[in-house]
């Protein structure tokens, strides 16, 4: 698959920390993407099959040529740009072809090395008279600040997958690669099974077993229910300390915890032990802890490897209650650099190690945050009769964008139709999502447009009211 055709001039109407006039975009048809945001690189890759004009050679023959007749890569190619102008910073060597049989995976992570992007693909590599086919889930992995136009990958990966692709559960994170053991769980029943999940290591390759816990019982669960309180601790996802697991069943504010370290049941602030994990980074993990008889819940960060509590505090939604917190975890962000995070209307400083809450009150109205950057400045859209958006509900409140200077806490509206980022880099550069439409077709696909700060315009000054 040839690499994509250059950029185009981007025209949204972006906010004026944004340098306006040199937006470029990306077509993302057909394509995966990621960002780095440390390095400030847009990373994408083709999503399809790539073809097979003739059946794969056996190890006997020579090797497919890299290139077809006409000079283009024969095969899946990664792409790297920077996020400023757009510009190709290096490519990668073609990758395993495969027939596609699942959106692949694309993941930046932080290692000891620097970021790392990681590739995961599912597809079947055919067969021909003598070699009988292969169903494959193939990873790999570049240093992002790679640089040239034949790349190839630092580790590679390639796992028989002879059942449903899209029944293989993975997880990347900055602690590795885990591919998920297979699970049968019925509590009704007590019969919990879960095969031990393995975990890649990205920069090394090395791999190791991770097992599932013993059967024990939920401190979420009531008998009264009906559906049983067994449960075992699984491995779901890593961070830059470990294997994090959750139990199966899975139950909203269930114990999750570190393998071979911490539970959620011991490390809550004021005893609490119900718990929902809104997101980790390498340096701290925010966690929303429910309250019991009426208090209100806190949201703490907590140091990923010890689970020690950080700092807490409470950020109750518009007039009172509480926000989902599974709303909070889909609009879960953090700065480039780490310092900030916001969720929804919640604002951590973890340098400072400060909790804001911007949900309004009875005189003024609160932001549901979505992108935030190195400087403290951050974008979302205004809540709307007093209620914070949430990944559940049938109807967003209309979109009224909106920027913050987190170290004053101001808010100021922006003009109705702004674009605001989807995420930032450390440059400042923001990456915005849109839909495009095509006159001669129906359907509309996603295009990726990049907008680098603005010079003459601080990214730190919001505009004046």
């Amino acid at each position: 698959m040839a690499p994509p055709a250059a950029v185009a001039a981007a025209t949204l109407s972006v906010p004026p920390t944004f340098d306006g006039t040199k937006g470029w975009r990306n077509e993302e048809t057909n394509r995966a993407y990621t960002v780095a945001p440390r390095t400030g690189f847009l990373l994408d890759v083709f999503a399809g099959s790539d073809r097979f004009p003739a059946p794969e050679p056996s190890a006997s023959t020579a090797p497919a040529p890299t290139t077809t007749a006409d000079g283009k890569p024969n095969g899946t190619v990664v792409i790297a740009r920077g996020a400023d102008k757009g510009t190709v910073v290096w490519s990668s060597a073609p990758l395993k072809r495969l027939q596609i049989g699942r959106a692949p995976l694309f993941r930046v992570v932080n290692t000891a090395v620097g970021e790392v992007a990681v590739l995961v693909r599912f597809g079947v590599v055919p067969g021909d008279g003598l070699v009988r086919s292969r169903r494959l889930t193939v990873v790999d992995t570049f240093p992002v600040s790679s640089s040239g136009n034949a790349v190839a990958p630092t580790q590679h990966l390639e796992r028989e997958t002879p059942g449903d692709f899209g029944a293989v559960e993975i997880s990347i994170g900055d602690g590795g690669v885990l591919f998920q053991g297979n699970r049968v769980a019925d509590a009704s029943e007590g019969v919990i099974e879960a095969d031990p999940a393995t975990l890649w290591n990205p920069t090394t390759g090395a791999s190791s077993t991770v097992p599932a816990g013993n059967r024990r019982r939920s401190t979420v669960c009531d008998e009264a229910d009906g559906d049983g309180c067994t449960v075992r601790d699984v491995p779901v996802s890593t961070v830059a300390g470990g294997v994090l697991t959750a139990e199966i069943p899975a139950r909203p504010q269930g114990r999750f915890g570190l393998v071979g370290g911490w539970s959620s049941s011991e490390i809550g602030p004021e005893g609490r032990t119900r718990a929902t994990l809104l997101g980790t980074l390498p340096g701290a993990m925010v966690i929303a802890w429910a309250g019991e008889a009426g208090k209100p819940t806190l949201y703490a960060a907590h140091d990923p490897g010890s689970g020690a509590l950080l700092f807490s505090g409470p950020c109750p939604a518009p007039g009172g209650g509480e926000v989902d917190p599974q709303g909070l975890r889909s609009s879960f962000a953090a700065s480039p650099n780490g310092r900030y995070v916001v969720a929804g209307s919640l604002v951590l400083d973890l340098s400072a190690r400060t909790l804001a809450c911007l949900a309004g009150d009875h005189d003024r109205r609160g932001v549901a945050l979505g992108a935030v950057g190195d400087d403290g400045i951050a974008f979302g859209s205004l809540l709307a009769d007093g209620q914070a958006p949430r990944a559940e509900d049938e109807a967003e409140p209309a979109r009224e964008p909106a920027v913050v200077d987190l170290a004053t806490r101001r808010i100021d509206p922006l003009p109705a139709r702004t674009a605001v980022p989807d995420l930032l880099t450390a440059s400042g550069a923001g990456l915005f999502t849109l839909s495009v439409q095509r006159e001669e077709d129906t359907t509309s696909s996603a295009a990726i447009a990049m907008y680098p700060a603005a010079k003459a315009s601080p990214a730190s000054a919001p505009p004046a009211k």
